[in-house]
């Protein structure tokens, strides 16, 4: 098969461009955002681990976003299958098919699909909708099922089209973040800062 031409340049601005919109419409349907609290319950608990890591999935899944605009050729996303493969099946590996070896008994398959540029629009109309819907069903528990599908998506492909100094760059930044969370953690029980209430996590 023929591999298609990368776009103009011109169509990678415009696409560029339009993944901001997008952004305002991810960040506007998925807020407040509180996963763990939305699995485990609004207890105090679950509220201290989306502080750590509720804001860093979004406000990541947003740069996915942009960085997705900006992708030019194919690429295959790998999502790891917990299961594992059966012994002798064919599983790819570092974006390669590997097949192991009889004796190979630790390989692992991969759920595996292949993301197309060329399909942006499909895939940004589709995103548009699904965030639409959210944010006007009205209905809390569809709101949440769609957000987190569609910030999994953006993962999912986001990670793979990141260089790894991107990565490196950013984990050394969370750490930072991480230390601020940590240290306002300290004042509000030393000083007895605010609570929040129970109902944070839920619109309405």
């Amino acid at each position: 098969m023929a591999r298609a031409a990368p776009p103009p340049a011109s169509s990678v601005l415009l696409r560029q461009f339009s993944s901001f919109p997008l952004v305002l419409l991810l960040w506007t349907a998925a807020t407040p955002f509180t996963p763990t609290a939305w699995l485990l319950g609004d207890f105090s608990g679950a509220m201290i681990v989306d502080r750590f890591v509720a804001g860093l999935i979004l406000l990541c899944a947003c740069y996915f976003q942009f960085k997705a605009s900006s992708l030019t050729h194919p690429i295959a996303v790998a999502i790891p299958n917990p299961l594992g493969a059966s012994q002798g099946e064919p599983y790819v590996y570092n974006g390669r098919m590997r097949y192991p070896a009889p004796s190979d008994k630790s390989a692992k398959s991969e759920f595996t699909f292949l993301y197309h540029p060329e399909k942006y629009w499909t895939y940004g109309a589709v995103e548009a909708g699904l965030l639409l819907l959210a944010e006007f069903s009205g209905f809390e528990y569809l709101r949440r099922a769609v957000v987190v599908a569609v910030l999994g998506a953006l993962w999912a492909v986001g990670w793979y089209i990141t260089p790894a100094a991107t990565k490196r760059w950013a984990w050394g930044h969370i750490k930072v973040f991480w230390f601020f969370v940590v240290w306002d953690l300290i004042k509000e029980v030393g000083f007895g800062g605010g609570g929040g209430g129970r109902r944070r996590g839920r619109r309405g």
